[in-house]
């Protein structure tokens, strides 16, 4: 039919349809429109001749469908490229027909294909080259780049890579190919805007390498010098913290005793002389306890932990009874408070 291609179409009502594909009908071969509504998402379908005709509007003739516009993908589009260098520090660059200005080689990656499987195959299917040494270095969004002749919303997954083999040969893709010194090559060349940043992490990655190795190596030792030296400090700080923890496993329970000892005597005895001066040291050795970073388990009313406590008893989320009181030596569990729930 003339004129009918897949693109985004207005009705004369308004509503915005994508025509999908054209079909045809089994039975009297007549020639099917299959479209979908931009509104909703429903697949519609109709005889191309009706999608074509004009209808009359306040006394006007209309088009059914008027195009607006190519379709673009749902989704964004992920696709590779690779800055290919080879021995002597040149990198390659191309002429892509769908590309203004020099950029890299690359592509689309297809239905359960590896990232590192499409960058070796594009590249083979546009330059006939072999790589290898491949460095994953970016993701970038690409929405309506400036450089690409169509509107499209890519997302960049760019590499570095090694020429490791094989003679240029071009696709029909590509129109042009240099090997150029990469500070040339942003000096004298148009050069796509998503690759500028990749050019300029390049050259910052060879500087690097170039600098002295025994200043290099300096630093290495000297970074690896300082975090022996943390690491060392971490862990002494970690023994005195916790060297205790064995001790107080064996001075926890006479301090748990001494509390149980006093909590069940007569109201009669518990303002006896000696049983205040039995909470005083109660307290001290509370105090003393506290001061090295020892904390007993709230449990009576509170939620139920199951880091900081074990139920012995019950179904539920309370703690209605503590059974043996738990603690916690700076910040950690040294022992669970043993409870009843409901």
């Amino acid at each position: 039919m003339k004129n009918l291609q897949p693109g985004i179409y207005r009705h004369y009502k308004g509503e915005k349809y994508e025509l999908l594909f054209l079909s045809e009908n089994t039975e009297n071969k007549e020639e099917l429109v299959v479209y979908r509504s931009l509104s909703d998402n429903k697949i519609w379908s109709r005889p191309a001749t009706m999608w074509q005709e004009e209808v009359s509007v306040d006394g006007k003739r209309r088009a059914r469908f008027s195009w607006l516009s190519e379709s673009h993908p749902r989704y964004p589009e992920p696709v590779v490229g690779p800055l290919i260098y080879n021995d002597a520090g040149e990198i390659l660059l191309i002429k892509n027909n769908k590309m203004k200005g020099w950029s890299i080689p690359g592509g689309h990656i297809e239905w359960g294909e590896k990232m590192e499987e499409t960058l070796i195959r594009e590249i083979a299917e546009e330059t006939s080259l072999q790589i290898d040494r491949i460095e994953f270095v970016v993701a970038l969004d690409g929405i309506k780049p400036a450089s690409f002749i169509k509107e499209r919303h890519f997302i960049f997954l760019n590499f570095f890579a090694h020429l490791a083999g094989g003679e240029v040969t071009l696709s029909p893709e590509v129109s042009e190919y240099i090997w150029i010194d990469p500070h040339k090559a942003l000096a004298e060349l148009n050069i796509a805007e998503s690759i500028v940043g990749m050019l300029n992490l390049f050259i910052s990655r060879r500087q690097e390498s170039a600098k002295d190795d025994f200043e290099d190596k300096y630093k290495r030792a000297l970074a690896d010098y300082q975090n022996l030296s943390k690491q060392v400090m971490k862990d002494k700080d970690n023994f005195a913290k916790f060297a205790l923890s064995d001790f107080l496993q064996d001075l926890l329970p006479v301090y748990d005793h001494l509390k149980m000892s006093l909590s069940s005597l007569p109201e009669m005895e518990k303002d006896s002389a000696w049983v205040k001066g039995v909470e005083y040291v109660l307290k001290q050795f509370k105090d003393a306890l506290a001061a090295r970073g020892v904390e007993e388990i709230k449990t009576l009313g509170e939620n139920f932990d199951h880091n900081l406590m074990e139920a012995l008893d019950g179904q539920g989320d309370k703690v209605v009874k503590e059974v043996m009181p738990g603690y916690i030596l700076n910040g950690r569990v040294i022992r669970a408070a043993k409870v009843i729930v409901e």
